[in-house]
Order: structure tokens, then C-alpha cells, then sequence
């Protein structure tokens, strides 16, 4: 399928599909399909349109209460928003294990490659025991293509506006109890795309100018073979990504900022083991992963902020984890036991600190069914040791979590959940990073408490199936970390306040059979600072008050059409609510053909911001004259403008 809206799936799981392609995978370990959890979760299928994606945060915009900062075209660094928790609050995931580390804040999307991808679940609220504690909006678990019994291959390969090229390949067979699964994938991007610069950001004209040092080049490899059938009571699988990139920074904002460069090399391996008797299922694993990035902006003009120095950094972490259930009549338990140890160990003209993390992480989780009610009750506990060559420090966390499922007749269910999430500070925050981030070693970790309920709707009648979810929450957030300024260029991390963030959600789809879909999932918010001080009554910098998606698909014999509205409401850059980013309202237009007589073959078009949207209107602050507003580049996060009408076509070959 061409299109990757969610959809609310029936039954007593709180779980949301994405229609496309079902996702073809074998057996996976206890908990780690959404259905096996209690919470608000959505499962979205990648495999389709993952194979000639630009980024995974392309994919993601249709999943309710999430949104996806770009900091602009293709490659360009991207994070998430959830339920009002930026990036550093919440966790990313890739195939169960956690990709947040201690030495940055949060993790990049633009980094890990769609086209190797098979879907992504997320978790909005109560996310699962194996993902930790430090997800205080909830968890996106991105999981990577599975082997295969019967043979499968691919090859794909497109081109589009502003130089893009993407081509993505993979082969995969069993061979007895034996199942290989070989990819790789390559995008790049010139960028250089136009957009209106304001200027001096008054009211005078602006002009169209050129968005210059913003291409680049990734290159991913992923090698997986497992031993044993996915039925077999016993699996090994040895799996191993690795990647590179290389990209231009283009500067903070609009800035024009010429030669500085970014490139990163990584490396994630990953050996489990499978067991299962019965009511028993047990998983073994063990991880390493490696990653080297380097900063170049000797030869940089434009931009003093970012220029004129080289630095290097080297990441490392290694994990074991243990995870043990066991299930009788109407009762369920599982176990997480999982040992980590990380480093960092910066190079010359790094800003990162010498320092090392070891944590020990301990989850339960108990889940009841009794008729009509399904309930469960979770607690994990996390302790944690920082250490630098001065200075040592240790810190416990726990995150308790409670959710129930009442059916209450054949089409309707009632959901309920709630607990505490708790994020320890990252490295750079309590030591400081030799640069722009003083240290404070008195910062306490920030905790949130969240409740949600929502009302599930699911019926069919005839050629006709409706899926629906609505529901609210209230997410109270204390002692929150933020960047505070001190000096010229010098920020501290301090504890203050509060965070009060009420929303609503709402994810639908009406199908008629296979040829016409409607799908909308969209999102209001009212994040509220309630700290003493100034702030008090503002709204959180970078967080959106409401955003909506809809989606509608019709099928004709081979061909396949799509065109999808999304619209984000304006968001507030700093902390005085000032400063805006505008609001915005984007469509996009998706074709594929895949013609019978062609087995196998099939093509592409997509059109992003169909109607070149690359303007729009921003209020002032401070109005000069009967001048309220002005007119500034659609634009996200930090001021970093998007690129206006983009095409890209491909086409795909699969043999399945």
C-alpha cells in the first residue's frame, strides 16, 4: 500500500494498524507486538512506502499525539514531539533496544534508515516494561525487517526534486532451520532548496534566496540470520546493522553557513536467543554498539556560532538483558532483568566530558483477564551510576503503571492507564560539555505523572468497517530540566516548576472493502507551565497546540491514488511566548501502479507540499505601528525552514 495512516484495530488490544501491506514477520519474542500490551498504542506499517522514504519521521505524522520537528530537507536532523514531551523525554527504540544514550538529548530519526524498516509501534502513555523508565510521553519501538521460511527479495530505486536519489536492495531465504536476510540502502540529497527569508523580520520585503549546505549521503547495511523456525521451541539470531553519513550543516535557524560538515559512523550488534515451553517464553540477549561522529567547520564562512573548529567524539555502550514470561489461565506475568554500561570518550576539539554510565534496570509486569476486563499492573526500577575523573554520583528511579480494558458490548471498549515516568540527567547536563552547557551536579531526575482514558469504537457492517478511538489525558510533570542562560553563549541545566499538560486524541478509519479508506488522527494540547516565577501560565517553547491528519485512498485494479492534508498549529520558540513558529497546512499526492501483467514490478510518484506552500503569516510580539504581522518562510522547529513543492518517483521489484 502507498499510504501509511494508522488505523484502530478491533478486539480488547488498545492497539492502532496502519493500513497497508500486513506485516509479514515471524513469531516474536512475549511483549514485543503492541497486542501483547496494555496502553494506547499504534502499530504503523513501513514496508511499502519505507523502501524509497527520505526519513522515518516521514512516516510517523499519521500517529495521533505525535509530531516530528524537521529541521529541514532531506538528511536534515529530525526529532519527535509525543503528547507533549520533546525528544529528550521520551524513547526511541530499534527492534527493543534503546537507542537514548546519555551524551546527547534524544535521538536523531534522520539517522536510522527507513528502507530497513518494517514498522514502527508506538506507545503514547504506558509503554512496555523492556523500554525502561525514561519515557515520560511514551516510546516509539521501531522494528527492523525480519527473516523469512520462504525466499523473498527486493530492489527499489527513485529520483526526485533537489537531487534526491534513494535505492534500497534485499534478499532473504530459509534454508532448513537456517533463515539469511541480507540489505542495503543509500539516500542522498543537493538540497539547496528555495524559501522566503524575512530578512531583517520587520515589515519590510523579503526575498526568495537559496537554502545552501544542506545535502548529504547515508549509507546502511543490516545482516541478519537466525537459527531455528519461528514456530521451533528454541531461535538463536545474530542481527547487525551498521551505517555512515555524511551531511552539510547549514546553519541554526536561517542562517546561511557554508562548509561546515557532520559525519557519523555506527555500528549495532546484537545476539538473542529464544526459548519457549508452553506457558513459558524466555529471551536472552546481548548488545554492543559503537558510534564515532565528527564536527569540520575549519573552512566554514557565514555563520561565526558554528565555525571554525574540528571536534570528535566516540560513543560505546554494551547490554545483557534477561526477559521471562509466564502465562497461566487468566493471568500473565513477565520479567526484565537488564544490565548497561556506557561511554564517551571525546577526541580532540570535542565538547563532550569524560564520563561513563552503568545502570541496572528491574521490570515486573502482571496482566489479568476476567471476562469482559483485561488489567495489568507493572513496576520498574532502575538504578544508576555516572562517574567522570572527578567526580562520582549514583540516583534510583521507578515507574510505576496501572491500565485496564473494559469491553462494554461487541463494538465499544472503555481504556484506562496511569503511572509515573522518570528521566535521569544526561551526562553533558550534570558535567557540562567544555562549551556552551555549564554542569550542574546538584540536578535532580524529572518525574511525570500521567492518566489517560479513551472510548475504542469497532464495527462492521457489510462492505463497510469503522474503527475509531477518542480519549484524553492529564500528564503532570515535575521538576523538569531546562536550559537556562547565564552568560553570552553559556546555558546551565536547572530543575524548575512544573508542567502541566491536559490533551485530547482522536484516531478513525472508514473502509469500503479494499477500495477507498478514510483515515484522520490529529491531536489538541494545552501544555502549561505552572512554575513560580515569570513563566507561570505560558506554554511550553516548540510544543504545538493541536495538529490533524487526514488521509484518503481509493484503489482502481492496478492503480493506487492517495492525497493526504496534515496542518500544525503554531508553536512557541522561547520561553516568554514571543517568538512563533506558523502555523502550517501541507498536502501531499501519492500514486502507485503495479500492473498484473508485470508480476512483481510496480511504480511510484509523490508529491510533498503539493500546493508550494513556502510562506506564511506570523504575529509580532511587540507590533510596529498598525504592523501585527509579518510574513516568514513555513518553517519548524528553531526557525529552520522546510523546502516547498518536492516530487520523487521510483520504482520498485519484489519477489515474494
Amino acid at each position: 500500500m502507498l499510504v501509511g495512516a494508522s488505523l484502530l484495530a478491533s478486539g480488547a488490544s488498545a492497539q492502532t494498524i496502519a493500513p497497508g501491506a500486513t506485516v509479514r514477520a515471524p513469531r516474536r519474542a512475549a511483549g514485543d507486538d503492541p497486542a501483547d500490551t496494555l496502553g494506547a498504542s499504534t502499530a504503523i506499517d513501513l514496508g511499502e512506502r519505507g523502501r524509497l522514504a527520505a526519513s522515518v519521521g516521514s512516516l510517523l505524522d499519521d500517529a495521533p499525539g505525535l509530531h516530528v520537528r524537521r529541521n529541514g530537507g532531506d538528511l536534515a536532523a529530525e526529532t519527535l514531539v509525543l503528547r507533549g514531551a520533546s525528544s529528550a523525554h521520551l524513547t526511541v527504540a530499534l527492534d527493543g533496544v534503546v537507542l537514548n544514550d546519555a551524551a546527547s538529548d534524544g535521538v536523531d530519526l534522520s539517522v536510522i534508515p527507513p528502507a530497513l524498516l518494517a514498522r514502527a509501534d508506538v506507545y503514547r502513555g504506558v509503554v512496555p516494561v523492556r523500554l525502561g523508565v525514561g519515557a515520560l510521553g511514551g516510546a516509539v519501538d521501531l522494528r527492523l525487517r525480519d527473516v523469512t521460511a520462504r525466499p523473498i527479495a527486493w530492489a527499489a530505486a527513485g529520483a526526485g526534486s533537489f537531487g534526491a536519489r534513494r535505492i534500497s536492495a534485499g534478499a532473504g531465504a530459509g534454508l532448513g532451520a537456517l533463515r539469511v536476510l541480507f540489505a542495503l540502502s543509500y539516500r542522498g540529497t543537493d538540497g539547496n532548496f528555495s524559501y522566503y527569508e524575512p530578512g531583517n523580520r520587520t515589515a519590510s520585503a523579503g526575498r526568495v534566496t537559496e537554502r545552501v549546505n544542506n545535502g548529504g549521503d547515508a549509507l546502511d547495511g543490516l545482516y541478519r540470520v537466525c537459527l531455528g523456525a519461528p514456530s521451533a521451541r528454541s531461535t538463536g539470531c545474530l542481527l547487525v546493522l551498521g551505517g555512515w553519513l555524511h551531511r552539510g550543516v547549514a546553519g541554526p535557524g536561517e542562517t546561511a553557513v557554508v562548509g561546515p560538515f557532520q559525519e557519523q559512523r555506527r555500528i549495532l550488534a546484537r545476539a538473542s536467543w529464544d526459548w519457549r515451553r508452553e506457558a513459558w517464553d524466555l529471551g536472552l540477549s546481548a548488545t554492543a554498539m559503537v558510534r564515532g561522529d565528527l564536527f569540520d567547520g575549519r573552512g566554514a564562512t557565514g555563520g561565526a556560532s558554528i565555525t571554525g573548529y574540528r571536534a570528535t567524539s566516540d560513543t560505546w555502550r554494551v547490554e545483557a538483558e534477561v526477559r521471562a514470561r509466564r502465562r497461566f489461565a487468566r493471568v500473565s506475568h513477565e520479567l526484565l532483568l537488564r544490565g548497561r554500561s556506557e561511554g564517551f570518550a571525546p577526541g580532540a576539539g570535542a565538547t563532550l566530558v569524560d564520563a561513563s554510565r552503568q545502570a541496572l534496570t528491574v521490570g515486573l509486569e502482571s496482566t489479568v483477564t476476567l471476562g469482559a476486563l483485561r488489567a495489568s499492573a507493572g513496576l520498574v526500577a532502575e538504578a544508576i551510576a555516572d562517574a567522570t575523573p572527578s567526580q562520582r554520583e549514583s540516583m534510583g528511579l521507578l515507574s510505576p503503571r496501572v491500565g485496564a480494558h473494559l469491553r462494554l458490548g461487541r463494538a465499544l471498549e472503555l481504556r484506562a492507564h496511569g503511572g509515573l515516568a522518570a528521566r535521569a540527567p544526561t551526562l553533558p547536563e550534570r558535567f557540562g560539555d567544555r562549551g556552551v552547557i555549564v554542569g550542574n551536579a546538584a540536578l535532580r531526575p524529572e518525574r511525570s505523572r500521567f492518566v489517560d482514558a479513551a472510548l475504542a469504537i469497532t464495527t462492521q457492517r457489510g462492505a463497510w468497517s469503522v474503527a475509531a478511538e477518542f480519549g484524553g489525558y492529564l500528564r503532570d510533570a515535575s521538576d523538569l530540566i531546562a536550559l537556562v542562560q547565564v552568560g553570552p553563549g553559556r546555558f546551565r541545566a536547572e530543575n524548575f516548576g512544573r508542567v502541566a499538560i491536559t490533551g485530547l486524541e482522536l484516531g478513525a478509519r472508514v473502509r469500503w472493502r479494499e477500495q477507498l479508506a478514510l483515515t484522520v488522527a490529529g491531536a489538541l494540547l494545552d501544555p502549561a507551565l505552572l512554575g513560580d516565577g515569570g513563566d507561570r501560565g505560558r506554554s511550553v517553547p516548540g510544543v504545538p497546540w493541536g495538529d490533524l491528519s487526514v488521509s484518503l485512498e481509493g484503489r482502481v485494479a492496478d492503480a493506487r491514488a492517495a492525497i493526504s492534508v496534515s496542518a500544525v498549529s503554531s508553536a512557541w520558540l522561547d520561553r516568554s511566548n514571543c517568538t512563533a513558529i506558523p502555523a502550517r497546512v501541507l498536502a501531499d499526492l501519492r500514486l502507485g501502479w503495479s500492473p498484473r501483467v508485470l508480476q512483481g514490478w510496480g511504480a511510484t510518484l509523490e508529491v510533498t507540499n503539493l500546493l508550494d506552500q513556502r510562506t506564511a503569516s506570523r504575529p509580532l510580539c511587540n507590533p510596529i505601528g498598525d504592523v501585527t504581522a509579518v510574513t516568514a518562510p513555513i518553517q519548524d522547529f528553531l526557525g529552520y525552514p522546510l523546502p516547498g513543492r518536492a516530487v520523487f518517483g521510483g520504482v520498485v521489484y519484489e519477489v515474494r
